[in-house]
Order: C-alpha cells, then structure tokens, then sequence
C-alpha cells in the first residue's frame, strides 16, 4: 500500500470543475494496468481494466476526485478576495483558517479574523461568501498571480502515522487511494466479470459527473467508494455515532438519497465473514454519494455504497485511520473477484 500517493492524492488541489491535477496523478497509477480509458465531456476518467468477457456480469467502482472548496469570486480594490464555497462547508469552520488560493502560483492566505479584544460576541456566524480572505498582498500584487474563478483550498497538509491519516479532502481522495490500490491488485487477476473503474467529478455539486457515467458503461453492479462521517465521539450518543473508526469499511443500507440494494449488501456481507474482515452498517437518511446517480440513471444498477470512516469531513483537518483503508481495499478486491457468483435470489 503507497502511503506516499495517498499523501500525494491529499496534497494536491482539486475542487469541483478543477480535477486535473487528481486526474492525471490517478492516470499515473492505473492507466498502464487497464485495457482502455476514456474521458467523458464532463472530465470523469473510465478505465476498464480487463479483457471485455461476453454474458458475464459489469460491475463499476466508482470513487470521486472533488474536494470541498472554494473559487475566487471578487479582488476587492485594497486586494482583499472574496470566495464562494463548493460543496457543504460550515461557515463555523471557515474563520480564521489558512487556505491556499491556487493561481497563477499558489499564495497563502488567511480568512480575516477580528480579535477577541474588540469583537462582538453577539455577532452571527459570517457566511462564506461574506468572509474577507487576506494574503497580505497589495492590489497590483494580487492581480498579478489570482484571477476570479482560481480554486481555494485549505492549506492543511497530509500527515500519515501511528496507524492515522491527518488531512483536508479525505472525501473522497481515500476513496479515490482504495480504488487505485485495488485497481493494482486485480489488475493482475484472472477475473470473471467485466471490471470497469470510474474517477468522476463533480460529486460534490450535486452527484454531476457520475449522472452521466452509466449511459457509458452499463453496469450491472455498482459500488461508490467514500470517506464517510464517523462521528464517534465522546458526548455523541452511540445511534447518533453512525460509522466509527477501528471498525472496517461501513457498507450503507440507507442515506437521503439512497436505498442500498439489498441483495448485493448481503452478498457483501457474506464475503466479509467468509474472509473475517471486519465491517459495519449503517442506515441514516443524511448525505448522499454517487450511488445514487449509479441506481437510477440509464438502465440502473444493483447500487451500494463502500466507505473508509472518517471523523470531522469537510473540515480543513479530518481523520481516518490505515487498517481501516487496508481493509476496504481487502474486501473491495474480494467483492470484484467473487461478484460473478452473485445470485439474485431470496
């Protein structure tokens, strides 16, 4: 397992609209082992990574490249910046932290904070696009290297050890690492079913770029990878707890969108007892996932959701831990290699 590259893939800026860098970093990795590749309209990389097998079951893993983040939205005349947010990002958060603005060259910046000596502590949470982001830079500097539209990330970065991983854009960049390591792993595999990868964009804008992704593949089954909310915390009741880190991947019955295929989670299920690798369920009706794009667009698909818990997403530093990563790639890898004996019954 390449540590090193889920640094890389956590390090590197790719918001909404703007998943180059990740693209290319996951071409990097996989491209090579995989039988063909395309890149849709809207930016998604297709790989499929084995031989096409007549009347044996597709199905598609899928994992998304955004992260939650922000674009320049308005240089105000002293040179300070103003931004909008992309994905669901609480304003509580924002104050105060340290971004990277990801112009011309990348400048660091601060969203601007009134001391405690002087502010109101009566005063309502500042929304986002409301915020000043300051890089101490005058006017003529700023329109130098930053234009309107620049990607803005938090300027935390990756820390791996004691068995943890630190980082912004863990949603869904683990995701986006278990699916390239799995990748590595069957692609050396003699498999009996038409395994096709996905590394979509857009997700978290609304599931955009996965909307379009079945009418290209057709699967039979699909499985989106995610770093999903553990909130396993002291004070958090444990029904409230959802996915909790230490555990295994989670396997989802149920979000807002999403009412996972039964029968296929079983199936699942049934692998990882067989192999004893640890997992857990979860059903909830908050968040969403590309799963649902997968089970209702084209023809549909036997959907389910396969995630890496992680604490405090969408904030500048989350936490997942490794043996949780080791074994959703382990049973993502047996869930491709066994999925031909899927039976659709009881």
């Amino acid at each position: 397992m390449d540590l090193e590259l889920l640094k890389d893939l956590c390090d590197t800026p790719g918001v909404p609209g703007l998943e180059d860098k990740i693209a290319k970093i996951v071409q990097n990795n996989i491209l090579k082992l995989c039988q063909s590749h395309e890149i849709d309209a809207m930016g998604n990389n297709i790989f499929r990574v084995n031989k096409k097998i007549e009347k044996a079951p597709t199905i598609l893993v899928d994992a998304h490249m955004d992260e939650v983040g922000f674009l320049v939205s308005n240089i105000e005349s002293n040179g300070m910046i103003r931004v909008i947010a992309l994905g669901g990002i609480d304003p509580k958060l924002f104050y105060g932290q340290r971004l990277s603005i990801w112009g011309k060259k990348p400048i660091e910046a601060t969203v601007a904070a009134i001391p405690p000596h002087i502010s109101n502590k009566s005063d309502a949470v500042t929304q986002v696009e409301d915020c000043i982001i300051d890089t101490g830079l005058k006017y003529k500097d700023v329109i130098k290297f930053i234009n309107i539209g620049d990607q803005v990330t938090f300027s935390t970065k990756c820390e791996i050890g004691y068995d943890r991983v630190l980082s912004k854009a863990l949603d869904d960049r683990v995701g986006l690492f278990v699916l390239i390591e799995a990748v590595k792993v069957l692609s050396k595999k003699k498999l009996n079913c038409n395994f096709i990868a996905s590394a979509s964009v857009q997700e978290e804008m609304g599931l955009r770029g996965a909307r379009i992704i079945n009418s290209r593949v057709n699967p039979d089954f699909s499985v989106a990878l995610e770093g999903t909310v553990s909130n396993d915390l002291i004070g958090v009741a444990s029904y409230k707890s959802l996915a909790s880190l230490d555990n295994g991947p989670e396997i989802r019955i149920s979000d807002k969108y999403l009412i996972a295929d039964r029968k296929l989670n079983s199936f699942i299920e049934s692998i990882a007892k067989k192999k004893k690798i640890p997992y857990q369920l979860t059903a909830k009706n908050a968040g969403g996932t590309n799963s649902t794009a997968f089970q209702v667009t084209g023809n549909g698909s036997k959907a389910t959701v396969l995630s890496v818990p992680v604490r405090y997403l969408h904030s500048p530093s989350s936490i997942c831990k490794i043996k949780d990563i080791k074994n959703t790639i382990s049973l993502l890898v047996e869930i491709v290699t066994k999925i031909n004996t899927f039976k659709n019954v009881g």
